[in-house]
């Protein structure tokens, strides 16, 4: 204590007289102290006057020495000493202690580093001037002899020119979250309120408390993921080249500029919730505090959020991966733009009118999502699911783009802990940096078991988390995450591509882990080229590093489960109801149209019972358009397969325009039955009129050959076309061919006869 109370009664001395009694003073009363100084000082001193009932005078004053802010980045003498001259206390020099001292004063403007190198006209006569100041007063205080104090004044300062503590420690971007990590649940343990004030006091007395944190990083993985970060060539261009750098001073000799577009990446085990690597920038970061982009931008994630918001909550409430969605144009009710629906996908024929909700989700189609968070799930019952989650409803866009096309501004470490549940069958651990933290006597003080309780079930059904890693392989096989694919490993995801291609976003899992990348501009008003998409940056930079951080793992299933354990059965069900196929939908299929029965899994208490009653096949006979009556000419009769539009149908508010896109001349609207609606075509009586024909044609052909074998003056040449015409209308079958040979023939009877 010898030295601190040697630099405490040189600050004494130094400092103004409200300090002095602060540390001093027997006893004061608040409102003198309002009197002299301000408010916020006055309640400083009281506090230490309350504080002096418990602690005595030198331990209060070690605490300050411990703690007091002394320039740059120091805190506490002990750190500015080693700071501005490479020593421990017990080697500084009286005079060493008395630049110490003088510090306290105005830190910034008796910096000794920025005076002597780097202020301009280099003014370090402020910090002499006052480090003889305060070598005066311990002079005249006895703290020094008068030898000592004139030695002092002689001796030269030497400053170190480059601060130690400016060098940015290893896994920077982890080390920093876990540090803010740790306050969070401190705070939250001891019931405090987190307040910016709370914050600090948390913050300073884990700096200067011994404390140790055992965080959760794995050094392999996060080296892994930012070399691959800082090093990868294949980031997508900006749409203004102009905005690829951006420059901030961070102070008068500090300037750092930033390549754009930025990346942050977040690796998780989903297991357990620990994060294996968090990586706020594409480089290591050059200052310290600086910004944390998987956890401080609260960036917009693009279809990401497709199985989160609306295909989870969808398959948790009874659909399959098997349920018909329509997308095609038309009003979706409470989408609320002006055109009623979003775009996205329409332009494809082998999407375009209705697919599953597999296909929608591993396509990516953005109709296909609105419907089914409109249609099926609703906003209320997304934002529930959200929160389940872990992503705050505050947080979100309540609308039909916030929650299906993810305008919504998620941090990347939400992101992955979101997936991280998916990947856990359904079980949201919420992401943790640390495993405890202990006191300087190895007491745990902050136990990450203790503080989060367990995982937290998200979905109701069991098979929910299984179908939706199904859906999202898929994704990642043949959809819009085949850039993602590792070989050797199972890997299922989603991309993103947000709006205006303000950046792009890719959410991936593995047997082992879950893991998250964004890449943007840091101002969202700068986008990216116009065409880069998540599938083709994100998910290829997740593959990247995501190749590196699997290297020695081995592959398994993302989901120990399997359907048999599930309780799933899996059937063949049409495309167009969704419910089982009947002769009607294979003869559909079989008749050419753009149209596939499905196969998929169910669970077993939502597996369809039906069988499709929205196609119908008729037998129609060609000759008459009608329906086919025994008698007709089997040569003549075809079966045709019709779609019934129905009141109850999806499809029965499209258009006639859309349906005809979509169905061709296939379909039909009506109300009836299937029954009802074969009873109710007419049919046909072509027998009745065949025979009529035939009787007529004879008289004709009768008559005709009569006059041919009479008529002498007939020349020829008109003999022999009489003749011919005779011979084709007695051949004729079909009441058709009846029909046109009987005109031709009396056409030409009348011409030839002369009455």
């Amino acid at each position: 204590m010898g030295l601190f109370k040697a630099i405490g009664g040189a600050m004494g001395d130094v400092l103004s007289d409200q300090w002095r009694e602060y540390f001093y003073c027997d006893a004061m009363e608040p409102n003198v102290l309002v009197e002299r100084a301000y408010k916020r000082k006055a309640q400083e001193a009281y506090l230490a006057i309350q504080l002096e009932k418990v602690v005595d005078k030198d331990q209060i004053l070690e605490a300050y020495l411990n703690d007091i802010y002394l320039g740059g980045s120091d805190y506490g003498v002990k750190a500015a000493a080693k700071d501005y001259f490479g020593k421990e206390l017990s080697e500084l020099t009286i005079r060493e202690c008395a630049l110490l001292a003088g510090l306290t004063q105005s830190p910034y403007f008796y910096n000794p580093r920025q005076n002597m190198y780097y202020r301009e006209g280099t003014p370090y006569y402020r910090t002499i001037n006052r480090t003889n100041t305060v070598l005066e007063r311990m002079y005249q205080n006895g703290y020094i002899t008068r030898d000592q104090y004139l030695a002092a004044l002689e001796e030269e300062d030497t400053i170190l020119p480059e601060s130690k503590n400016a060098k940015m420690y290893e896994m920077a971007y982890f080390v920093e979250y876990a540090i803010l990590d740790v306050i969070t649940n401190w705070m939250a343990q001891d019931g405090v309120a987190d307040t910016a004030a709370n914050r600090s006091y948390y913050e300073n007395m884990l700096r200067t408390g011994g404390y140790k944190i055992f965080t959760t990083v794995d050094p392999a993985v996060q080296n892994a993921v930012q070399e691959t970060l800082s090093t990868w060539d294949g980031y997508p261009e900006l749409a203004d080249a102009n905005a690829a750098t951006m420059t901030e001073e961070i102070s008068e000799t500090v300037t750092i500029q930033t390549v754009e577009p930025q990346a942050a990446a977040v690796v998780i085990d989903h297991s357990n919730g620990c994060l294996r690597a968090i990586v706020g920038g594409r480089d290591e970061p050059l200052i310290r505090k600086g910004l944390n982009r998987a956890s401080q931008s609260y960036t917009e994630v693009g279809s990401c959020i497709k199985p989160l918001a609306v295909y989870g909550p969808a398959l948790d409430k009874g659909m399959s991966p098997a349920s018909v969605v329509i997308n095609a144009e038309g009003t979706i009710a409470g989408w609320g733009t002006e055109k009623g629906y979003p775009g996205g996908g329409l332009s494809s024929s082998r999407t375009y009118g209705f697919v599953t909700l597999r296909t929608g989700l591993a396509q990516s189609l953005n109709v296909v999502a609105a419907r089914v968070l409109m249609e099926d799930v609703g906003i209320a019952t997304a934002t529930e699911y959200m929160e389940r989650f872990g992503i705050p409803a505050a947080q979100l866009n309540l609308d039909g783009p916030g929650l299906a096309l993810g305008t919504s501004g998620i941090t990347p470490i939400q992101m992955c802990a979101a997936y991280a549940a998916i990947a856990n069958n359904g079980y949201y651990w919420r992401p943790i940096s640390f495993t405890r933290v202990e006191d300087e006597n190895g007491r745990v003080v902050l136990d990450a078991d203790v503080i989060r309780s367990g995982a937290r079930r998200v979905f109701q059904q069991t098979s929910t988390a299984y179908q939706l890693v199904d859906i999202l392989t898929d994704a990642v096989k043949s959809g819009t995450g085949k850039q993602a694919a590792l070989d050797g490993y199972t890997v299922a995801g989603k991309t993103g591509t947000n709006s205006k291609y303000s950046s792009v976003y890719f959410a991936g899992m593995t047997c082992d882990y879950t893991a998250v990348v964004w890449i943007g501009h840091d101002l969202p008003s700068n986008k990216l080229k116009t065409g880069s998409t998540g599938g083709d940056f994100a998910a290829a930079l997740w593959k990247a590093f995501m190749t590196k951080v699997m290297k020695d793992h081995a592959n398994g299933p993302i989901i120990n489960e399997n359907t048999t354990m599930l309780g799933m059965v899996e059937r063949t069900v049409c495309p167009v109801s969704g419910k089982l196929a009947s002769p009607g939908c294979i003869q559909y299929q079989s008749n050419g149209k753009r149209f596939n029965l499905i196969s998929d899994w169910y669970d077993y208490d939502s597996v369809p019972t039906d069988y499709c009653d929205m196609h119908v096949t008729v037998s129609i006979c060609r000759e008459s358009n009608c329906r086919a009556s025994a008698s007709c000419d089997p040569r003549t009769v075809e079966d045709v397969t019709y779609v019934l539009i129905r009141p109850d149908s999806m499809f029965f508010d499209l258009s006639d325009d859309v349906l005809q896109k979509i169905f061709g001349d296939t379909y039909v609207r009506t109300d009836k039955t299937t029954e009802g609606y074969i009873n109710s075509l007419p049919v046909c009586n072509l027998a009745d009129s065949l025979s009529a024909a035939k009787s007529d044609r004879d008289v004709l052909v009768n008559e005709a050959t009569v006059f041919l074998s009479t008529a002498e003056y007939l020349a020829v040449d008109e003999r022999d076309e009489l003749a011919e015409l005779i011979g084709r209308a007695a051949a004729a079958n079909t009441l058709t061919d009846i029909q046109d040979t009987m005109a031709r023939l009396q056409q030409a009877y009348d011409r030839l006869r002369i009455d």
